[in-house]
């Protein structure tokens, strides 16, 4: 029997009461009859390798004009292939499990509408406000709802039929988009089409009631619940148009949108849990599911502007995740009792050598919540046929790179999966040295205890585009830009939750947060960061527009209520830049001259503080004398104005307001060592840590100190080499690209006479 586990603080499989090994392998198998030999030659790689878990995907037909699976065919959904011999469904599982007899599989799909049940229910499409109808079924559409629910059914009741189906341990739905709605990706935030309308008035007579109401609300006194059209699309009107457009928005200006938001958000949730619950019918309680979806740690990405190399990165564009129901995850997860967990890629973007491994989804809070959380390694090298997305151009790079991603996942206790898109990636047979001691690396881990040690916390809220515009720009620099840029490269680890994480027990000890989003400011939002936050001599970052709003207007009397600053406000969209004025204080002592940070991306109304310590000058509007970056103590202050063993409580912290992101490392490490982190690493180098292990990731070569909080004994794990029996240092000589991983005993542990 399958169960879900906390094992020594990892969230992993158990079968039979064993914990099974973390190497897992991907092979996709789309059906396309020239990858037929590829992904058989990739798998039988790996089956050298003894994995523990193949996932496979399920077969589609792909013509020039006809896209079809063999379980959907039109308005036809059955458990047994329309078009397909059955034996041909059988060959990828078949195929791990012959070559790997120990071995169990996993099937991957998307609940994708063939190109004919598209063709025969044009009106279930997304329509834009050109009249132009998009391939990706309305949110809205019922009849696509019910139908992927049962295509969900369907092919997991085909699967378990199967003399495989006793070695299937799960299924990971790859969400259509992925977990985002295609129309977004390419500047599209409304759909006009008749089943949305339909849907649309349904929900405002919902909320509202009467006409009275409504015209209150949106401040529109022609509005009418029957005859309410989706809100217009005005990030995309004339430039200067758009350009005076305020990012922070009150409920007056807004409310159609927000209105529209919350109910994409109820069609979204309705549309998962009716696939949820499906696929739980067919694969029984012992089966796991997991599902493509829910990447708030992407707030703010313009797919289209990175993945189409016919488009330009647009100046503002709607803020995707929230335009595709990824709104109040946390309150998902609770009421969704079928929900396993998630398997996502990670971001695409500045994930080759030198960047970093960040999952697009919610890998810290699936942990943090027992979910199981599967990452897609999709390293895309120079072996294989498809060159794009961060290749990897040579076998060093290939080291560094994969074992800076496996040292990311052993780090955060999420398990990420080797992958192959039909392109043979690895097929260069030295890469398969490196590959082996990974393996056996994965499989050593489940003995390691892991624990979460005190860093920095990125702190996420799901619901911030309700208090703007709509656009992404200023969350893809203040979130996702951050992670790539600041936090990852500071010397000390970081984690990314959702701000409903908080409320949790078993949320780990941090000595940095920071808020990129956290706009709107209420009662119970400030009691939760009192409680867990606002104490202990933490340092608190607030990001540009922290408690900007109440939910109802835009003040900077709110951001003096959640942050303790006071503040001038600008009615403009304005850029950001700060410049480092003092350097004579704890966090930024030691940083350069020209510290200079923040971007020419232009987002209001501004706040600048106008009390605490000026740390930074923002170079402000008419050569203003402002005042960009600020500190304030609260109560006895930051764990670095205090004695070590100074008592500390509720109320006890220190607070950073900046008006400009992404904030550079050297800056974070300074607020990270004032707050009594512990700094492994002086360099900007991309560094992973827990209780067990150490890595650092550079395409800098050179000498390297990581200090570790106590004496441990260092064992090197890419050569298995002992390096010391008790030590809080390791020195070593980076090769660049580099990556060094580092397993930490605790020699007080160790038998007596042990080595």
């Amino acid at each position: 029997m399958l169960k879900i586990v906390r094992h020594k603080g990892r969230v992993l499989l158990s079968v039979g009461g064993k914990v099974m090994n973390q190497a897992i392998y991907c092979a996709l198998d789309m059906g396309r009859a020239e990858y037929e030999t590829v992904w058989r030659t990739a798998l039988d790689r790996f089956a050298a390798h003894r994995m523990g878990i193949y996932l496979v995907g399920v077969p589609h037909r792909w013509e020039k004009k006809f896209e079809l699976t063999p379980f959907w065919d039109g308005d036809r959904i059955s458990a047994r292939p329309l078009h397909e011999p059955v034996e041909k469904m059988d060959g990828g599982p078949a195929y791990a499990i012959e070559r790997d007899p120990e071995a169990w599989v996993m099937i991957r799909f998307s609940p994708r509408p063939p190109a004919n049940w598209r063709e025969r229910h044009p009106d279930e499409l997304v329509m834009d406000r050109t009249g132009r109808r998009h391939l990706s079924p309305s949110l809205a559409s019922r009849l696509y709802q019910d139908s992927a629910a049962e295509y969900c059914r369907c092919l997991i009741e085909f699967c378990e039929s199967r003399p495989w189906g006793k070695r299937c341990l799960g299924y990971i739905n790859y969400q259509l988009g992925e977990g985002t709605h295609d129309p977004l990706c390419s500047g599209w935030q409304y759909d006009y089409s008749p089943v949305m309308l339909a849907r649309w008035r349904e929900h405002l007579r919902t909320k509202y009631g009467s006409d009275t109401a409504l015209r209150k609300e949106w401040g529109d006194p022609n509005a009418s619940l029957e005859s309410a059209e989706a809100p217009p699309e005005e990030l995309d009107g004339p430039i200067k148009q758009v350009a005076g457009l305020l990012y922070w928005q009150a409920r007056a200006q807004n409310q159609p949108m927000r209105d529209y938001l919350e109910l994409v958000r109820d069609l979204y949730h309705e549309m998962l849990r009716k696939q949820t619950a499906a696929s739980r019918k067919a694969a029984g309680p012992g089966k796991l599911l997991l599902f493509d979806t829910f990447k708030i740690p992407q707030q703010g990405w313009s797919l289209d502007g990175f993945f189409d190399m016919n488009a330009s990165w647009p100046m503002v564009y709607p803020e995707v995740l929230s335009g595709s129901g990824n709104m109040d995850v946390a309150a998902y997860v609770r009421a969704d009792p079928d929900f396993d967990g998630l398997g996502a890629p990670y971001d695409y973007q500045a994930r080759g050598a030198g960047g970093i491994f960040e999952p697009e989804a919610l890998a810290d809070s699936m942990v943090l919540r027992k979910r199981v959380f599967f990452v897609e390694q999709d390293i895309r090298t120079y072996a294989g046929k498809v060159h794009n997305c961060g290749m990897m151009r040579n076998l060093k790079e290939f080291a560094a790179v994969t074992w800076r991603d496996l040292a990311s996942a052993l780090t955060r206790g999420f398990m990420n999966y080797m992958t192959d898109h039909n392109a043979d990636y690895y097929s260069d047979p030295p890469m398969h040295r490196i590959v082996a001691r990974q393996v056996e690396v994965l499989k050593e881990s489940v003995r390691w205890p892991h624990e979460t040690v005190p860093g920095i916390a990125m702190i996420l809220d799901d619901r911030a585009a309700l208090e703007t515009n709509g656009s992404g720009h200023v969350m893809n620099e203040a979130v996702m830009w951050e992670q790539k840029t600041g936090i990852s490269r500071c010397g000390v680890p970081y984690r990314i939750y959702l701000l409903d994480d908080l409320r949790l027990p078993e949320f780990p000890e941090h000595r940095v947060f920071y808020f990129p989003n956290l706009y709107r400011v209420d009662d119970a939002r400030l009691e939760l960061l009192r409680r867990r936050v606002l104490r202990d001599g933490n340092v608190v970052v607030w990001g540009p527009g922290s408690g900007i709003s109440d939910g109802e207007t835009i003040s900077a009397e709110w951001a003096t209520r959640l942050t303790g600053f006071h503040f001038t406000s600008q009615p403009v969209n304005y850029q950001r830049r700060v410049q480092i004025c003092d350097f004579t204080h704890p966090i930024t002592a030691g940083l350069p001259s020209d510290t200079i940070f923040g971007s020419a991306i232009a987002y209001g109304p501004v706040l600048y503080p106008t009390d605490g310590l000026p740390l930074g000058w923002a170079w402000s509007k008419f050569g203003g004398d402002d005042t960009g970056l600020a500190l304030k103590s609260f109560g006895r202050g930051a764990r670095g104005e205090n004695a070590p063993k100074a008592r500390l409580a509720k109320g006890d912290y220190a607070a950073l307001f900046t008006t400009a992101v992404p904030l550079p490392p050297a800056l974070w490490r300074g607020i990270a060592r004032f707050a009594g982190a512990h700094v492994y690493i002086e360099e900007n180098d991309v560094l992973l840590a827990d209780s067990s292990v150490v890595a650092v990731h550079s395409l800098k070569g050179g000498p390297r100190l990581i200090r570790l909080p106590s004496p441990r004994r260092v064992t090197d794990l890419i050569t298995g080499r002992k390096i010391s029996v008790r030590t809080d240092g390791i020195r070593v000589r980076l090769s660049a690209p580099d990556t060094r991983m580092f397993l930490l005993d605790d020699p007080a542990s160790r038998p007596a006479g042990s080595n």
